[in-house]
């Protein structure tokens, strides 16, 4: 079984894994019909989405057995993984001002209509935003309680690793997303060409996306799957060594979709990203190689929700023409870094054969 079918396999149970965590949860906090708007937004806010690191847990969980992937069961570790994703997917979307995420309305915008057409006194942007926290807040209490069920489950030392490594994900993404927001604070002078740095952008995307996304959810996987400590260290090293580059590939890619993609099939409108002033690496590479007044049709829509459709499409024009090509480089260095590492390591042949075939779906995706 290739390894997208494991995945298709695995995703219903963790889908079921997910929901159930959130209803223990909801029952035991004491949701009533009055907090119902909440809760409504607190389960829809996990629905949907590809599931993908829970997956990765899986396929640490996997090398560190030897058990074939379709043997994985991890319903804990994989709630926790979709349930903190979901929380910083909320808390990112109000970070963003982002209305929309797969096609539905964000839980800020949704609560803020449910405000809007309640009659409530107050702004109802400022209730919306509020509520919203909390419920990003209430996600990631669920997340921490599947997280210390899982490590409940596992010997003691393999319960020590688990909880610095979730602990660790979890001061990553909140130090990537400071620098995320910091950087879109710089002002951009269209005459200077190093006003955009790749090696910043590249820093952001090792915390916020790379580690959190792809290799401490594998790693967390291969310490539940782990019978010894040398073999948590062991392997965590490699999947680091390895894992790494692909993650920050993976992230890049991402951002070439997040201006290039099909926003039928990555469920996000187009120009999104440029709306929202994300300075990628894809972008500071296009910044460096373009004229001043290229940069300056650049600055012009970055961070601007209101710029058209027609200023979008000239900045997709310059990124395409000055930027692309070198990111495309820049995403195959990165595979290739993780292939030597690969060759490097111990991992036997099917274990290797599984994580190239790993690579190819986190580096080489549409969607």
């Amino acid at each position: 079984m290739s390894l997208s079918e494991s995945f298709s396999v695995l995703r219903p149970h963790i889908d079921e894994a997910t929901a159930t965590a959130l209803a223990r949860l909801l029952a035991r906090a004491g949701a009533t019909p009055r907090s119902s708007a909440f809760s409504e937004a607190v389960v829809s806010s996990a629905e949907g989405g590809k599931r993908f690191r829970a997956l990765m847990a899986h396929v640490g969980w996997s090398l560190s057995s030897g058990r074939p992937l379709s043997e994985a069961r991890l319903p804990h570790l994989a709630a926790a993984l979709e349930l903190y994703q979901a929380s910083a997917l909320v808390h990112d979307d109000i970070i963003d001002h982002a209305d929309e995420r797969r096609g539905a309305p964000t839980p800020h915008r949704r609560l803020a209509d449910l405000h809007r057409g309640a009659g409530w006194i107050g702004s109802s942007g400022t209730f919306g935003r509020n509520a919203a926290i909390l419920v990003g807040d209430f996600l990631f209490s669920a997340a921490s309680a599947e997280a210390d069920e899982q490590a409940l489950n596992l010997p003691e030392a393999n319960a020590r690793a688990f909880a610095h490594s979730f602990a660790d994900m979890h001061a990553e993404v909140a130090l990537g997303q400071y620098l995320d927001i910091m950087a879109e604070q710089s002002p951009l002078d269209p005459r200077r060409a190093d006003a955009l740095s790749a090696a910043d952008s590249l820093d952001v995307a090792l915390h916020k996306s790379a580690h959190y996304s792809v290799v401490r959810p594998a790693q967390l996987g291969a310490i539940c799957g782990a019978n010894s400590t040398h073999i948590i260290d062991e392997l965590t090293d490699a999947l680091d060594a390895i894992l790494t580059p692909w993650g920050l590939a993976f992230q890049l890619r991402d951002d070439d979709l997040g201006v290039f993609g099909d926003p039928t099939v990555t469920g996000k409108p187009a120009g999104d990203d440029l709306r929202e002033g994300k300075r990628t690496v894809l972008l500071a590479l296009t910044w460096a190689a373009s004229s001043p007044a290229e940069r300056t049709a650049l600055a012009n829509v970055l961070g601007v929700a209101e710029a058209s459709a027609d200023e979008i499409a000239v900045a997709t024009q310059i990124i395409e023409r000055n930027g692309r090509s070198a990111h495309e480089a820049e995403i195959a260095n990165l595979v290739a870094q993780g292939h030597r590492a690969l060759d490097a390591s111990a991992f036997g042949d099917e274990a290797s054969a599984m994580l190239r075939e790993l690579c190819d779906i986190l580096t080489a995706r549409r969607a």
